[in-house]
């Protein structure tokens, strides 16, 4: 059985937000095809969410810091 590690911090400052954006439409592309093939409680299922939700973090993020004007969002 294949074990995966925890999603750790990441350091994304040298990716750009298209990349960034790229990389967490894929991550859903493939969570989607986990759960229709019934994966999405599996140890990478598991892994790849955390890593989704950290993109997501890294996102509003940077949105916040460009758009002072919308404090969270």
């Amino acid at each position: 059985m294949m074990t995966f590690m925890k999603v750790q911090e990441m350091d994304f400052e040298p990716v750009s937000q298209k990349e960034l954006n790229n990389i967490e439409y894929h991550v859903r592309e493939l969570l989607a095809a986990m759960r229709k093939a019934k994966l999405q409680n599996s140890p990478l299922g598991q892994s790849l969410r955390a890593f989704e939700q950290e993109l997501g973090k890294v996102r509003r993020e940077r949105f916040d810091a460009v758009n002072s004007e919308y404090n969270g969002y």
